[in-house]
C-alpha cells in the first residue's frame, strides 16, 4: 500500500513536465532599464484598451526588469509605464490579430525627470470585506469598531466565524477544525491557549484578517473548516515609517492596550517589527446545573461561580530580510508572547436530594494560566529568472506551560453548618518543542501552466506534567490516579504539487495533490504506548474557475482533509470546576477524516455558495458524559462517528450613495450529527445561520462613523445546543489634518448580549439533564488614539510566509 501511495505522488510531481507543450497563448512582453542600461525593479506598468484607454490589467517589472502579460484576447492595446522619480511613458498602440500571439516590445530605457519628491502619499481606503476566489480578507485598519479591540474581538464579528468562549473554540461555518497562521505561520498551540492568544493580539497591529476556506495543496492537510490567516502590519513603504496607538478601555472593569509597529527599508536591507500589550480585567459569571437518577433519587447539582480574572498578555515580533542580490534573499525572523491570566472563584453548589437541600458546597478556585513563546525562523529564496523560484525555510518553536490551581472544598449541612474541609491542588507544566523544515519550488511551464512543489518534515515532542495533590494532616499527597508525566513525540513528513493552468482565457484550472505520513507515540514512564499510530494519507485539492462574460462566474472544488487530535487533547490533565465536575484529556482520540465540495455563482461583488462536507470522526471538544453511581460530570473531547455540513452563503456589498455603502453576509447550515453514547446510537439535525452587516458612513470633517452587527441562531456544539447569539457595535473615527493623527471611539456589545452563552445537552442518556449559562464580557467603551509617522514612499513588500504554519495549531492556550 505503501508503494502505490509513494508511486501515486511521484506521478503527480512528475505530471506537470508532461502538459508543456499542450499550452500557447497571447502574450506581451518586455524589459525596462534605466539611464545606464540597469535592470529596473517595481516599475508600474498598465495595459490599457485602445482608444478609450480602459484598464485591462496592471503589473510591475521583476529584478530582472521585465515583464509581461498573458492570456491577451485580440484587439489594440496602449501600455502605460511609470516609476517614482522618473518621467512616465507610453507605448505605441500594440494590435493583438489573432490568439497564440506573442509581442515583444523590446527594451525601454527609463530617464530621470530631475525632480526631487520631498513625499508622495500613497492612500486608499479599502472595504471591509474583500471577497475573493478562495478566501474572504477583512481589511483590519478599515474597520473603526476593531480599534481598541483584539484578534479575538475581530474574529467574533467576521462572517461565519464563531467564537465560543465557553469552549475555547473557533469555528468556521458550523466546522471546528480551524487552523490559525500569524503571517502565514501555522500557530501549534491547542486551541484553548490559541484562544487566549488571540485575545492579546492588538487589532491596531492586525493589517487583514484572511478566510481560506478551500486551501491550496501547500498548506498543511489539517483542519476540515479551512485556514484563518492574521497578517499583521508591515508597511511596505521605503524608509523608516510605521505607527503607534494607544487604548483606555472599560467594561465591568480596565481594559488598557497599547502598541507600536515599524519598518525600515533601505537598499537591501528591510528591518519590521511590532510589539503590543493588552490587559484584560474580567468579571465572568457561570451556571451549571446537572440532574441525575441515582438508585431511585433524583440528585441535582446546581452551581454558581463568580470569577474575577485578569489577562496581561504582551507580544514581539522582529524581522529581518537582506537582499544579497537580484536573485537572493535571506532573513530571519523571531518572535515571542508572554501571556498570563489569572483567576479568583468562588464557586457555590447545591446539591439537592427529591427536591430537598443536602449538601452545600463552596469552593475557592486559584488558578494560574502563564504561557510563554519563542520562534525562530530562518528563510532562503533564489530566483533562477522570473517565475522560476525556490524557497527555503527553517523553524523552531517553543511553547511552556504552567497552569497550577488551589482549590478550598468546604462543605455545609443543609442549616450551613461547617461539616468538613478539604484543600487540594493540581498543576499542569507542558513544554512544547517544534523543529519544522520546508522546502518549495515554482516555475512556470510554457505560457499558460504554473506549477509548485515542495516537501516539510516536522518534528515536535511534548511533557504534560500533570498532577493533583490532596493536603491530609498537613502533608501534600500525590493522587496517583490523575497524576502521571505523558509525553508525546509526533513526526509528520509530507510532499506536495500543485499546477495552476489557464486552459482558455476564461477557463482556469487549480490541482493539487498532497501526501502526509504521521507517527505519533503517547507514553508514560509508568506505561508504555498508550497511543502508537503511524498511517499516510493522500489528500487532492481541486478547483475549477469558468469565467461567463465580464459580470459572470462560477467556481468549483475540491478538498480532503485531516483534524489530528491537539496534543492536550491526547494527554490526560485535570481541572476542577467544582468536587464533582472536571475537564479532563482523551489518550483514544482518533483523528478525522473530512471530504468537501464547494460551488459559487459570482455576478459583479455579490457572491453565492454552495458546500457539502462528509466527516469521519468528528472531533469534539468538551463534551459531557455523567457516571450517575458517582453522580460525576467530566468535560473531555470525544470522536463523533460522523458529521455532515451542507452550507450556503450570500455576500451581498451595496452602496447607498457617496457617502453610506454596507456589506451584508448571510450563511446557512444544515447539520446532522451521528454518534454513539453508553451504546445507544445518537442522531441530530439543526438547520441554523448567521448573519453579519456592517453599515459604514462617510461624515463632513474627515469623520466617518460605522455600525456593525451579527446574529447568530441556535446550533450544537457537539451534543450541546445553545441558544441565539447576537451582538450590536458601534465607532465614529476623526482624521486630523495632517494626515498621520486618527482617533477612534468605539462601542462594543451595545446590547450586552454577545458573550452570553446558554446551552442544553442533547445526550441521550436517562434521567440524567444538564444546561449551563456563561457570561463572559460585558458592554465596552473604548477610545483609541492612533500616530502614523514616516514617509510613504511605496516599494514592494516581500510576501513570505514560513513553513512552520500548521505546527503552531497544534497547541491550546
Amino acid at each position: 500500500m505503501k508503494k502505490i501511495r509513494y508511486s501515486i505522488v511521484a506521478v503527480c510531481l512528475c505530471l506537470a513536465g508532461s502538459m508543456q507543450f499542450l499550452y500557447a497563448q497571447s502574450i506581451i512582453e518586455g524589459k525596462i532599464v534605466d539611464e545606464k542600461d540597469n535592470s529596473l525593479q517595481y516599475v508600474n506598468i498598465l495595459l490599457l484598451r485602445s482608444p478609450d484607454s480602459a484598464l485591462v490589467k496592471g503589473t510591475t517589472s521583476n529584478a530582472e526588469g521585465a515583464y509581461s502579460f498573458a492570456n491577451i484576447s485580440k484587439g489594440k492595446y496602449l501600455l502605460s509605464y511609470s516609476f517614482i522619480g522618473m518621467e512616465k511613458k507610453f507605448s505605441s498602440i500594440v494590435d493583438i490579430a489573432a490568439e497564440k500571439h506573442s509581442k515583444n516590445l523590446g527594451i525601454l530605457k527609463f530617464k530621470s525627470n530631475n525632480k526631487v519628491l520631498d513625499q508622495v502619499v500613497i492612500s486608499a481606503k479599502k472595504p471591509l470585506f474583500e471577497q475573493k476566489i478562495d478566501r474572504m480578507v477583512i481589511n483590519v485598519k478599515s474597520s473603526i469598531t476593531n480599534a481598541g479591540g483584539s484578534a479575538l474581538d475581530v474574529l467574533e464579528k467576521s462572517p461565519g466565524v464563531l467564537v465560543n468562549k465557553q469552549a475555547n473554540s473557533l469555528s468556521i461555518n458550523g466546522k471546528n477544525g480551524v487552523v490559525v497562521m500569524i503571517n502565514g505561520k501555522i500557530s501549534y498551540m491547542p486551541m484553548d491557549a490559541l484562544v487566549q492568544m488571540l485575545a492579546g493580539i492588538s487589532a491596531g497591529n492586525i493589517d487583514k484578517i484572511e478566510l481560506i476556506t478551500t486551501p491550496p495543496a501547500k498548506y498543511d492537510a489539517g483542519g476540515n473548516a479551512g485556514y484563518i490567516n492574521i497578517v499583521l502590519s508591515n508597511s511596505p513603504d521605503a524608509g523608516l515609517n510605521g505607527s503607534y496607538f494607544i487604548t483606555g478601555g472599560y467594561s465591568r472593569r480596565e481594559a488598557p492596550a497599547a502598541g507600536a509597529n515599524f519598518n525600515y527599508r533601505s537598499g537591501k536591507v528591510n528591518l519590521y517589527g511590532n510589539y503590543s500589550f493588552n490587559w484584560d480585567h474580567q468579571i465572568q459569571l457561570f451556571n451549571n446545573l446537572r440532574q441525575s437518577t441515582i438508585t431511585g433519587n433524583m440528585i441535582s447539582n446546581s452551581s454558581r461561580s463568580d470569577r474575577d480574572g485578569k489577562s496581561a498578555v504582551n507580544n514581539l515580533r522582529l524581522g529581518l530580510d537582506y537582499q544579497i542580490d537580484s536573485s537572493n534573499v535571506i532573513g530571519g525572523l523571531l518572535s515571542g508572547y508572554n501571556s498570563r491570566w489569572s483567576m479568583l472563584a468562588n464557586n457555590n453548589a447545591f446539591v439537592q436530594k427529591n427536591n430537598t437541600v443536602d449538601t452545600i458546597i463552596n469552593t475557592i478556585d486559584n488558578e494560574i494560566n502563564h504561557w510563554q513563546n519563542m520562534m525562530a525562523n530562518l528563510n532562503f529564496q533564489h530566483t533562477f529568472k522570473p517565475d522560476n523560484v525556490l524557497y527555503l525555510d527553517a523553524n523552531y518553536i517553543y511553547y511552556k506551560d504552567n497552569n497550577p490551581n488551589d482549590y478550598i472544598n468546604s462543605f455545609y449541612s443543609p442549616a450551613a453548618k461547617l461539616v468538613n474541609q478539604q484543600q487540594l491542588k493540581s498543576g499542569k507544566i507542558t513544554p512544547i518543542h517544534f523543529n519544522v523544515f520546508s522546502a518549495d519550488y515554482s516555475t512556470k511551464i510554457g505560457k499558460k501552466l504554473s506549477v509548485e512543489t515542495g516537501a516539510k518534515l516536522s518534528l515536535s515532542k511534548f511533557n504534560n506534567d500533570v498532577s493533583v495533590q490532596h493536603l491530609q494532616q498537613n502533608t501534600w499527597v500525590t493522587d496517583k490516579s490523575l497524576s502521571a508525566n505523558y509525553a508525546l513525540a509526533e513526526n509528520i513528513n509530507a510532499v506536495y504539487t500543485s499546477i495552476t493552468a489557464n486552459l482558455t482565457s476564461k477557463t482556469t484550472l487549480k490541482a493539487g495533490l498532497r501526501y502526509e505520513y504521521t507517527t505519533s507515540n503517547l507514553g508514560t514512564p509508568e506505561k508504555a504506548n498508550i497511543v502508537d499510530r503511524k498511517y499516510g494519507e493522500l489528500f487532492p485539492t481541486f478547483y475549477l474557475s469558468q469565467k461567463l462574460n465580464e459580470k459572470n462566474s462560477i467556481n468549483v472544488s475540491y478538498s480532503r482533509r485531516i483534524t489530528r487530535p491537539t496534543f492536550n487533547d491526547l494527554a490526560p490533565f485535570t481541572i476542577f470546576f467544582d468536587p464533582k465536575t472536571y475537564f479532563t484529556g482523551n489518550p483514544a482520540l482518533q483523528p478525522a477524516i473530512a471530504n468537501s465540495a464547494q460551488a459559487s455563482f459570482v455576478h459583479k461583488n455579490l457572491i453565492f455558495s454552495l458546500s457539502f462536507t462528509h466527516e469521519d470522526n468528528t472531533i469534539q471538544g468538551f463534551q459531557n458524559t455523567v457516571d450517575t453511581l458517582k453522580d460525576v460530570q467530566l468535560m473531555s473531547a470525544y470522536n463523533f462517528d460522523k458529521t455532515q455540513y451542507v452550507t450556503s452563503s450570500f455576500s451581498l456589498p451595496f452602496t447607498i450613495n457617496k457617502w453610506w455603502n454596507m456589506q451584508n453576509n448571510l450563511i446557512g447550515n444544515i447539520l446532522q450529527i451521528s454518534t454513539t453514547y453508553n451504546n445507544a446510537p445518537v442522531h441530530l439535525k439543526t438547520v441554523d445561520f448567521n448573519l453579519n452587516t456592517t453599515q459604514r458612513f462617510t461624515l463632513p470633517r474627515s469623520m466617518s462613523m460605522e455600525l456593525t452587527g451579527y446574529y447568530y441562531s441556535a446550533s450544537y456544539y457537539g451534543t450541546q445546543k445553545y441558544n441565539p447569539i447576537y451582538q450590536l457595535d458601534f465607532g465614529i473615527q476623526k482624521k486630523f489634518s495632517n494626515k498621520k493623527d486618527i482617533l477612534r471611539l468605539a462601542v462594543t456589545d451595545i446590547t450586552n448580549s454577545g458573550s452570553k452563552y446558554n446551552y442544553i445537552d442533547k445526550m441521550p442518556n436517562k434521567g440524567v439533564h444538564i444546561n449551563g449559562d456563561y457570561t463572559f464580557a460585558a458592554t465596552a467603551v473604548k477610545l483609541t488614539y492612533t500616530h502614523n509617522f514616516g514617509n510613504n514612499l511605496l516599494k514592494e513588500k516581500r510576501e513570505r510566509a514560513t513553513g512552520a504554519e500548521d505546527e503552531l495549531n497544534r497547541v491550546k492556550k
